[in-house]
């Protein structure tokens, strides 16, 4: 008895120190310690050491950077930027980051912002888009070995075509200078096998890249997890290993990536690995086309098409087909296409069909180059152009 005695009391002791614990963080905000404001935000932010709250996490940032504090600014800023406690503004975002001044992070989100431009709100004019002074800012980050700035200037020249071929050798430069933070972010190795993969910068390593896929699928990063799959899959750098990348495909869709949700999806059509389910894998297209991913989006549109797995419904069909074209997906634009010329689900419209296939011919689609080609050759939907029609289907034949 006397032991359960001192156990209640030791067990009230410890709680009452960690409740002091906790409140002396509070007392130092409110007696104006800014970092404390900070700390106190984080943990409602995160759930820690106290319930998960926004709106109170909000609160204490806003009270550090009303008094100007850089961290509390900037962190005042993704609220409004993400709608996090208070009203989603991303053109107040805009302000308090800039705010911020030289702190690296509100400078990055600035950077962000400025390749697409800021839409006005009620009471602030629009920021146009800025793409060299992004890039400026950026190297500025870059120079002073900035590692979240470095993977960023390396993804934003990858993903323009023409900075693409003109930065190889600085994007694959930025992308080594990246991994050298210790430990390796994932999103780095991903990045840097993609590099590897299409010989951006260096020359094409699948070996190389495929042990970068495996260390960042390790560490549970699910685009990792669904690189790693896929290339087991296909045997790119390695044997081909059907159920090994059956296994991270699955362990990619519980961390709810599209594509490997895709996947699963194809896999119940099929009927390998899992049960042959048609009304299943719409189920999973379903799910990935909820974020927007192309392909899920386009083949829940085929399904609704073809009545696979779900009622035929042409109407739904060219939604979801116009909604992964929309996206860029090649395939999809096509398919938009052909609802415009067959009239499947929308009103025939010959022009409309030819604007998609000469959108889907661009973004590589082959079978949206030879309908683009016969569609010149008889002057469907646009004028006849027979020379023409030939040089596109001469091409489409390379592919």
């Amino acid at each position: 008895m006397k032991l359960f005695t001192t156990l209640i009391s030791l067990t009230a002791v410890f709680s009452l120190c960690a409740e002091k614990t906790a409140d002396h963080l509070r007392s130092s905000a409110l007696n104006g310690d800014l970092y404390a404001m900070i700390r106190l935000g984080d943990e409602f932010f995160r759930g820690k050491n106290r319930p998960r709250n926004p709106d109170l996490a909000a609160f204490w940032y806003r009270k550090a950077a009303l008094k100007k504090l850089p961290l509390g600014l900037y962190k005042f800023g993704v609220c409004h930027e993400f709608g996090i406690g208070v009203k989603k503004d991303i053109r107040q975002a805009y302000e308090y980051y800039q705010a911020a001044g030289n702190l690296g992070s509100a400078q990055l989100r600035l950077a962000d912002m400025l390749l697409s431009g800021v839409h006005a709100n009620s009471t602030l004019g629009a920021i146009p888009p800025d793409k060299v002074r992004a890039l400026k800012i950026m190297r500025k980050l870059c120079r002073a070995n900035y590692y979240p700035a470095l993977l960023k200037l390396a993804k934003t020249l990858y993903a323009d075509p023409l900075w693409r071929k003109n930065h190889a050798s600085e994007i694959y430069s930025l992308t080594l200078r990246s991994s050298n933070a210790s430990p390796t972010p994932p999103e780095v190795m991903v990045f840097h096998a993609e590099l590897l993969q299409h010989g951006i910068g260096v020359k094409p390593d699948h070996v190389y890249a495929r042990a970068l896929l495996e260390l960042a699928a390790r560490a549970g990063d699910p685009e990792g997890m669904y690189r790693f799959a896929t290339i087991l899959e296909a045997g790119i750098g390695t044997s081909p290993d059907p159920a090994k990348s059956f296994s991270y495909f699955q362990k990619a869709a519980a961390s709810n990536h599209p594509g490997a949700i895709t996947r699963l999806g194809e896999f119940h059509l099929s009927g390998n690995f899992l049960e042959h389910d048609p009304g299943m894998a719409v189920k999973y297209f379903q799910k990935a086309a909820e974020q927007k991913f192309p392909p899920a989006l386009r083949k829940l549109a085929w399904c609704c098409e073809n009545g696979i797995g779900t009622a035929k419904d042409p109407v739904k069909a060219f939604s979801y087909y116009e909604q992964s074209a929309s996206l860029g997906d090649a395939e999809g634009t096509y398919r938009t296409g052909l609802c415009f010329l067959n009239g499947s689900g929308v009103k025939s419209d010959a022009v409309a069909a030819v604007y998609y296939f000469r959108r889907g011919a661009a973004l590589g689609s082959r079978e949206a180059m030879l309908a683009f080609a016969e569609c010149l050759k008889q002057g469907k939907g646009c004028t006849k152009d027979e020379l023409m029609a030939d040089r596109i289907k001469a091409a489409a034949e390379k592919l």
